[in-house]
């Protein structure tokens, strides 16, 4: 088969070209807000605290409010889910725009984009559960995740971009006027996805209180390693914008360049076949991830930091998909919307931590030691998913009498 046909051939799968496009279209949320709600947050306030504030109220209200929505998901459906949260997200970023269309007290915007957060769509976590249900090849599903991962590298690239054109032209308020909406539309559009309304009504009935995820030992431990790895890209950030202050050069070169090199690996390993388990791929991949964060400690030349940056992003693409695949293996169909909200909480919350942590270590110590921070992170990663102890238990696949379900091949 050739590098093409493999996308050709996964994308083929009823319903899941559909439910691609649909949380593309999702994703542009996760790429447009942060910066809008910043930008709207400065002209209305005149403060980078406040500005600040807000925009970490919503990621912070985002990360510990997911596996909630994903509960719902699992228990109530993934319609029910969808419909619910985005009527109550575009209620609150309306309150927000309200606010501060009439000036109110800069710091009650704190709460209403905290309301805008905690009310975030479980669309990655709905799409996800759905490729693993209907597509029932382990390598199509590879292909998918990392295609999936490179839309989300293209929506940080443009979702930025798109934001400075609207503020360019309109009124700051109107980015975040543009970002709800086309949040809306997505999470609408994928409600209505034919495989989503299939997958929903024949999944298996999740009851009894609280959150019932699959508490396995790989469940926990690859969340783990989601927070880890991500602990390392937050930390990469605050140590690359800082080199790039000691070398007298532009942050947004090297941000860039770690963005390009994550679209390139994506793409790349979608269309390969690779030898090797999951897992096993997984240690390699962190490991030249780690190893490269360790090389920004001998405070390289830009060209030489760019590409390591390449080679990071390179590698980041292939293991994000690696860790999805690994954590919808790893979970039951009745909890797998659970699972992928709790990867989608592991990211920001590791991303944030690293940030913190590194941010403090390069403040306080030496940008070099902020590398050596974050690659320790992705190299710990690592070297547990090399233990024996973690490829104990159940062998990771399509749980025992799982089916995939069949979704109509047209029109419905």
């Amino acid at each position: 088969m050739t590098f093409i046909a493999r996308y050709r051939t996964a994308l083929a799968r009823p319903g899941v070209a559909r439910v691609m496009a649909a949380a593309f279209v999702c994703r542009m949320l996760a790429g447009m807000v942060s910066l809008s709600l910043l930008l709207v947050a400065k002209e209305a306030s005149g403060s980078y605290a406040n500005a600040g504030s807000v925009s970490g109220a919503y990621a912070v209200a985002l990360a510990f409010t997911s596996p909630l929505w994903g509960r719902v998901a699992d228990r109530r459906g993934a319609r029910t889910a969808l419909a619910w949260s985005t009527c109550l997200q575009s209620l609150s970023f309306g309150l927000f725009v309200a606010m501060v269309a009439t000036s109110v007290w800069p710091l009650l915007l704190v709460p209403a984009a905290f309301l805008a957060g905690a009310a975030t769509p479980p669309a990655a976590a709905v799409s996800n559960a759905v490729y693993m249900a209907v597509v029932p090849d382990e390598e199509d599903r590879k292909t998918l995740f990392a295609l999936s991962g490179l839309l989300t590298e293209a929506v940080f690239i443009g979702g930025p971009l798109l934001v400075a054109a609207i503020v360019a032209t309109l009124p700051a308020l109107y980015a975040v006027v543009v970002t709800a909406t086309v949040s809306c539309a997505g999470v609408w559009w994928l409600r209505a996805a034919p495989a989503v309304r299939l997958v929903d009504r024949e999944r298996p009935r999740l009851t009894g209180p609280g959150l019932r995820l699959d508490w396995n030992r790989q469940q926990v431990h690859i969340q783990l390693v989601v927070a880890a790895a991500a602990f390392a890209i937050g930390g990469l950030q605050v140590t690359v914008t800082a080199h790039a202050s000691e070398l007298s050069t532009s942050a947004g070169l090297f941000v860039a360049s770690l963005a390009c090199g994550g679209v390139l690996g994506s793409f790349l390993y979608g269309g390969l076949r690779l030898p090797g388990s999951g897992p096993a791929q997984l240690v390699v991949a962190l490991g030249l991830y780690g190893g490269c964060i360790l090389a920004l400690a001998l405070d390289p030349a830009i060209l030489l930091t760019v590409a390591l940056l390449v080679v990071i992003g390179f590698v980041n693409g292939p293991a994000d998909a690696i860790e999805t695949v690994l954590v919808g293996e790893y979970a039951s169909a009745a909890t797998r919307a659970q699972a992928f909200a709790v990867l989608v909480a592991a990211n920001w919350v590791g991303f944030a931590a690293g940030s913190f942590v590194t941010g403090v270590v390069v403040q306080h110590v030496s940008t070099g030691f902020g590398a050596l921070t974050a690659g320790a992170a992705a190299l710990l990663a690592a070297a547990s998913m090399a233990l024996p102890a973690a490829k104990a238990g159940p062998r990771p696949g399509r749980p025992a009498g799982e089916r995939p379900v069949k979704t109509p091949t047209s029109g419905s």
